[in-house]
């Protein structure tokens, strides 16, 4: 019987010890590649370089010095983190379109004037500079946002509240608002205002719609001297955001105003007669987004204001007039 030579057990032994130790060497890096920092190879993250490059795609390995990143533009991207100034996984509601996603910051949460029902996160605070003055917004929780509106003259200025509500589906989600306005130093404050409304929205952030509805009253200076001065009127709205590519965005914005106006009729310059009638102005704000980075955007409307009133004289409702007027806007978005 033919016994095996010492030399080759030797050999076999070796190649079995080498084996096992690939084998270690193999699973502990495949280990790495995948599960290092709890990476998953389907996760998709927003990598912003110091120099303000933005890079979006599949991260496939973080070992500490480097990343690799997969994107659809560029194929596979060595990153040092040297050079890295930040570095998050990217949610899903922030997909627009397959291979396309756009940051869910605190924009996301308005129109052009209006707000949506969308939960804003909390310390993702905003401001937005209009050409008829400034606002600012803080996120004090997760759920709730307190706002400073006003002119250039700081006159009116008003403050701005709003609560979401979520529900299990994260594409329906509801809030109530409100705002409240004075005159400030002028008049010492004796003229004011608000609006408090509900909101229900569809969808998720950057692509949604929303439907408004609530009430609104006014205390202002009256041309007549006889002429109530209080109005109020119930408000309704119908707004909504769709991307235009990955940096722009369409917004339609909308406020109807459900009114009442009073005015004399005049004979001999003494009034002689109260004439009331409807009132329904409706403001329409077509306007593109352009989200220029994840902390500045700018917007431009081209807004136009109708007007409808009628008259009642005598009992009888006269036929109403008419008058519409252009109003185009512009606004910055800064996120801080």
């Amino acid at each position: 019987m033919k016994r095996n030579h010492p030399s080759t057990l030797r050999r076999i032994k070796r190649l079995v010890l080498f084996f096992f130790l690939s084998l270690c060497v193999v699973s502990n890096s495949f280990s790495q590649l995948v599960e290092n920092d709890n990476v998953k190879t389907e996760d998709v993250y927003r990598v912003a370089k110091k120099d303000g490059t933005i890079y979006i795609g599949t991260l496939i390995q973080d070992d500490g010095r480097e990343i690799l990143l997969v994107t659809d533009e560029l194929g596979k991207i060595y990153i040092p983190k040297s050079s890295v100034e930040s570095m998050r996984k990217i949610d899903p509601a922030e997909s627009i379109a397959p291979g396309q996603y756009r940051d869910a910051g605190p924009f996301t949460t308005r129109y052009y004037f209006t707000n949506n029902a969308l939960p804003i996160k909390k310390g993702e605070h905003y401001a937005m500079l209009h050409l008829y003055g400034p606002e600012v917004h803080f996120a004090v929780s997760n759920r709730f946002s307190i706002g400073v509106m006003a002119t250039w003259i700081a006159a009116p200025l008003g403050i701005a509240l709003k609560y979401s509500i979520p529900t299990e589906n994260e594409e329906l989600n509801f809030s109530i608002g409100t705002i409240l306005a004075s005159s400030s130093y002028i008049q010492s404050a004796q003229y004011f205002g608000g609006l408090h409304w509900g909101s229900m929205t569809l969808g998720k952030p950057g692509k949604n719609m929303t439907f408004s509805a609530g009430f609104s009253y006014t205390n202002v200076p009256s041309n007549s001297a006889y002429s109530p001065d209080f109005r109020k009127a119930p408000v309704a709205s119908i707004a909504g955001i769709a991307p235009v590519g990955k940096k722009a965005s369409f917004i339609f914005d909308s406020m109807v105003f459900f009114g009442e106006h009073s005015t004399y009729r005049y004979g001999n310059q003494i009034p002689s007669e109260l004439m009331r009638g409807a009132k329904v102005t409706t403001i329409f704000m077509p306007a593109m987004r352009f989200q220029q980075s994840e902390r500045v955007a700018f917007q431009v409307a081209l807004a136009g204001v109708i007007q409808y009133r009628e008259i009642e004289y005598s009992g009888v409702f006269r036929n109403g007039n008419t008058r519409s007027f252009p109003v185009p806007m512009c606004s910055w978005f800064f996120k801080f």
